[in-house]
This record gives C-alpha cells, structure tokens and sequence, in this order.
C-alpha cells in the first residue's frame, strides 16, 4: 500500500486526485481532469458575468453577482498555485514520506504521527464545514420545487446567470452546470487548503523533534559537568550536531512551503477581504428575504472559516520555533564544551528570529492578522451599507 494511502493521507490524495492535482497521477489523467475544470469553471464564469453586465446599474444585484463570481476565481487560483508549484508540492510530500521512513527512535515516530493526526482532524473540521455551507447555499433552489410553489416564470437559479438561450427549456442542465461549478470550486479550495494544514503539522512536530532532541543533548551536558572532553566522548556534541541537521531540514521544509503559498496567500486573503465586506452587506441587504440572506451569511461563515484555517497554522509554528530558543536557553549550555557552545550560539541566532509564513513578505499569517485583515472587512462593510 501507497504511504498516502494511509488513514492520515487518504482524504487529502482523494480531494487533490478529485481537482487533478496531485503529483502523483498520471500526466494524462491530470491533464484531462484539468481541461474538464477549466472548461467548466470558465464558461459559468463568463455566463455570471453575463448576467451582472445586464444589471450593472443595480447595486444589489452586483453584489449578489459578486460573491460566486469571487469564489470562482478563489477556486481557479487555487488550483493554478497547485499547477505551478507542482514539483515544490511532489518534494514536500516526498520529506514527509522519508521523514516517516528514516526515523528509528520510536518516540520520534509518535511526534510526527500525532502532528500527522491533528492536520488530519483539522482538515476533517474545515472540510466539513466548507461542504456543509456549500450544502445550505445550494439547497435553496430546490426548495420551491420541492414545495410545488415555482412556475414557468418563477424557476429559481443557483446564481443570476445569463446563456442567451430559453432559461425555462434548459433550466435543469443551467441548475446543474452551476451545482457541479460550486462542488469544483469548493474542492479545489478545501483541497489546497487541507493540505497546507498537514504541511505546517509535519513542520511543527519536525520541530518539536528537534527540540526534544536538544533538550537531551543539554541533559548530556548536564550528566557530565565536563567542558573539556575530548572529541570522541562528548556525546553532547554528537547530539548537538544532530540537532543541527534536524533544525536544517525543517527549516528548508518550512522555506518551501513559503515559497508554495507566499505569492498565493497575499492574493487570496486580499479577495477574503473583499468578498467578506461584500457577502456581508449583502446578508443585511436581504435581510427581508430570510432565505437569500442565508446564504449570504453561509458565504461569509465560509470566507471566514478559510481566512481563518490559513493564519492559525502560520500562528502554531511560530510558536514551535520559539520553543527551539526556549530549550537552548533553558539548559545548562554553559557547562558543555568549547565545541558545543558554538554550535548552540549558532543555533540561538537562527532560533532568535520565528520562522513564518507570508503572505508576499508583506504580512505574516498569524491570529494577530487575521484578527486586523477581519477588522478591515468590517470597516470595509460599514463602507458599502452608507452606500446603500
């Protein structure tokens, strides 16, 4: 059996493989997956633009032709980061394949299979509740046709959509164009996204590792009380040496990740922002039509939601780097040997500064950010209802 194919792993390779994503399938499987999507996607795409162009004058309507067009190009996005960073993709799971695979020491092994199970619960939790309000948002048009209450001229659709051809003759292949849209876009967002998560799990417990390691190799320092061993005896320095090949690794595991999702993130939460501000105004808007304002709110519980899952990792290792600088400076280094000590200061310096994920080196994805980009959503909404 495949390591992916493992309980931790399984879902994700699905929900990639699903979107044609994962670096694992076949060129020829991948590409016609691709070709499928993007056939797809754009052409709803170009049918909503079609269809807010003939209201364009209609704040209301703009707004409500706004939030699936902005989820369409979330999806996209997400899925040419995937496109291009493909070989960046294939190498960090790779890492996380060997890393599995080199270790011996079985409490290591425990570390990385418990970070391995709290990405997965994560994961688990943020799909869930993206499909669960994909599921509410489009379930209100088959309400009416459950009830028997729609008509000829009242047939509701997913979105205000415009193909130029009797709305009325091919209302169900129009329905499920726009269904089979929003399950794609979805997936390409919770797959991209869950996997990020297990990223920054393995990183985390790589540096956790790494800090139980260090913490041993100062408890060695501690049991001799020696500074001046020679060479071949100092297993503090053996250890210490590890230690270093440990932080390395996971930092160059952390930097790849950065260079997968930097340039990606800064666009994506630039589109949070906005399409926050404006499915909430668009909630207050419709407040009278309690079923619209539905699932203008499911919108921004899921806008949110995402917003959310992409700062909170960033926020948990810069935490498990600190704790690096925590365990070095919390020994008794100062007894170690001439050798050791070099090597703990070298340590200390890179330690000093938290790794982190950007978004474009302009901001760091932690709670404290997510916490500022949803105030500006909010001021940014508060913008748009004086409009009204």
């Amino acid at each position: 059996m495949d390591f992916f194919d493992g309980h931790n792993y399984r879902v994700n390779k699905i929900l990639l493989s699903a979107v044609g994503q994962w670096p694992y399938q076949s060129s020829r499987t991948s590409q016609v997956i691709r070709i499928v999507i993007v056939t797809v996607v754009c052409s709803q795409f170009l049918a909503k633009l079609c269809g807010m162009y003939a209201y364009i004058h209609d704040m209301d309507i703009v707004i409500e032709c706004l939030v699936p067009i902005m989820v369409d190009v979330s999806g996209m996005t997400k899925i040419m980061n995937s496109i291009l960073c493909i070989n960046e993709i294939r190498e960090l799971l790779e890492q996380i394949r060997n890393d599995f695979c080199s270790l011996r020491n079985s409490n290591d092994i425990k570390i990385l299979q418990k970070y391995a199970d709290s990405g997965k619960r994560s994961s688990t939790v943020y799909a869930s509740v993206l499909y669960t309000m994909t599921v509410v948002f489009m379930l209100v048009p088959f309400q009416p046709l459950i009830l028997r209450v729609a008509n000829a001229t009242t047939r509701p659709m997913l979105h205000r959509v415009e193909y130029f051809v009797d709305m009325d003759k091919y209302y169900f292949p129009i329905l499920f164009h726009g269904y089979f849209t929003a399950v794609i876009c979805v997936t390409s967002i919770v797959a991209s996204d869950a996997m990020f998560v297990i990223f920054v799990q393995h990183a985390c417990g790589l540096f956790i590792i790494t800090s139980s390691r260090i913490e041993q190799a100062i408890r060695e320092v501690c049991l001799t009380a020696d500074a001046n061993l020679p060479i071949m005896k100092d297993n503090a320095y053996q250890n210490m040496i590890q230690c270093v090949r440990d932080h390395r690794a996971a930092i160059r595991f952390t930097n790849l990740m950065e260079m997968v999702y930097s340039k990606h993130f800064l666009f994506h939460s630039g589109l949070n922002m906005i399409a926050m501000s404006v499915t909430s105004v668009g909630a207050v808007v419709k407040l009278g039509d309690l079923n619209v304002a539905l699932r203008y709110a499911s919108f921004t519980i899921c806008l949110l939601s995402v917003l959310y899952l992409e700062s909170w990792p960033g926020q948990q290792l810069s935490d498990y780097t600190n704790k690096i600088f925590s365990y070095i400076t919390g020994g008794r280094w100062y007894q170690s040997s001439l050798r050791v000590r070099r090597i703990i200061n070298i340590m200390l310096l890179r330690s000093y500064v938290p790794i982190k994920i950007t978004a474009g080196k302009l901001y760091t994805l932690n709670l404290a950010n997510f916490s500022a980009v949803a105030r500006t959503s909010f001021s940014y909404f508060t913008v748009l209802c004086s409009m009204q």
